[in-house]
């Protein structure tokens, strides 16, 4: 009997054993399959701000902690795009009105691309995305996030294409009241950047405004850096109708990592990549694979969904996709494709 006993003991003991090393070996896996899938893909974050406040300078070509998307934090996450917003916090220079402050730093990003060109390029078309990505550098594109950027002056639109920038944040005040609909200016604003080829994002304008937006635009749009309402019910956030209409235009609503936009619970509770997921999968659910990708909003600070401290943690969305189910095919459009066509398809006949 008591021989029996030890039998069974260690037959238990050996199934135990053999289940962990089972799970282990799925897990790592799991993880070699998820890192080749995301060095496979053309990665591009929506919208990030190259400088956190704190920062004095900008400095993009070398690795310091206060900087989430520098060039190499770029390379260690997979990360082969990002659409930078200017105007760069906390270097305002005194005297000048948005929309020369913007130029400004246009130029002040561009100046440190060329001084670590062995590390990045300046992007402005799909096109040239591909061409830097297949040199193994990474591609900087430049968007605006601005109180007022055009200053009344629908000109300032192709001065702003003319320095490079090709996405916008449109604000709700200058295109109207919020809660009515877009006035002649914010139209005039649509028209002029379907014309010369720029990509409109209204995450920051009213449901109201987004709609008519939408429905203004001959070309996509984008929410470059959202979450959705069904899961965390603030105004900041996008709602179901919007999204759908958003992707019955084509368009695409960029998923962004700041834990309060992801969950209402924080900061009492701790937000992870698993909680940012929870977003992609439920877009996925109402309006398809097509219609989702990410903007980060990396801004500096110690606000981070956990996992996502910088750049460097993007392998861990990836992840956690494929252990989700998703296919590569469609991993691939979430990371950067959906971005890429609506990029195409605004471009076109555009500039």
């Amino acid at each position: 009997m008591h021989t029996v006993m030890v039998v069974r003991a260690g037959l238990m003991l050996l199934a135990v054993v053999s289940f962990f090393a089972c799970s282990a070996t799925r897990d790592e896996t799991l993880r070699e399959r998820a890192n080749s899938i995301h060095q496979q893909a053309v990665v591009i974050d929506a919208h990030a701000h190259p400088k956190p406040s704190a920062a004095e300078t900008l400095s993009l070509g070398e690795k310091t902690e206060a900087f989430e998307v520098d060039f190499l934090t770029m390379k260690e996450g997979g990360l082969d795009a990002v659409f930078f917003a200017v105007p760069l916090p906390g270097m305002q220079s005194a005297g000048l009105p948005e929309p020369a402050q913007i130029l400004a730093d246009v130029e002040a990003i561009a100046d440190e691309v060329e001084r670590f060109q062995d590390l990045a390029e300046i992007a402005q078309s799909p096109d040239d995305i591909a061409r830097i990505h297949a040199l193994g550098k990474r591609a900087v594109l430049l968007g605006v996030e601005a109180t007022d950027p055009f200053g009344g002056d629908i000109g300032t639109l192709e001065q702003m294409f003319e320095a490079g920038i090709r996405m916008v944040t449109l604000p709700s005040e200058p295109l109207g009241t919020p809660e009515l609909p877009l006035d002649d200016f914010g139209m005039r604003i649509v028209a002029e950047m379907n014309r010369l080829g720029m990509i409109i994002d209204i995450t920051h304008t009213s449901d109201r405004q987004q709609m008519d937006i939408i429905r203004t635009s001959v070309k996509p749009v984008v929410a470059s850096h959202s979450c959705t309402r069904a899961l965390n019910d603030i105004p900041r956030q996008m709602p179901d109708s919007i999204i759908r209409s958003l992707a019955e235009e084509g368009g695409a609503i960029c998923v962004t990592f700041y834990p309060g936009h992801i969950s209402s619970d924080y900061p009492d509770s701790t937000i992870t990549i698993e909680d940012l997921v929870d977003h992609i999968d439920h877009i996925v659910r109402i309006a398809g694979a097509d219609h989702v990708c990410f903007g980060s909003d990396f801004i500096g600070g110690d606000h981070h969904t956990v996992g996502l401290e910088s750049a460097a943690g993007l392998p861990g969305i990836t992840h956690t996709l494929l252990e989700r189910g998703y296919s590569q095919r469609d991993i691939a459009k979430i990371l950067g494709e959906n971005l890429l066509r609506v990029f195409e398809s605004v471009q076109e006949s555009g500039g």
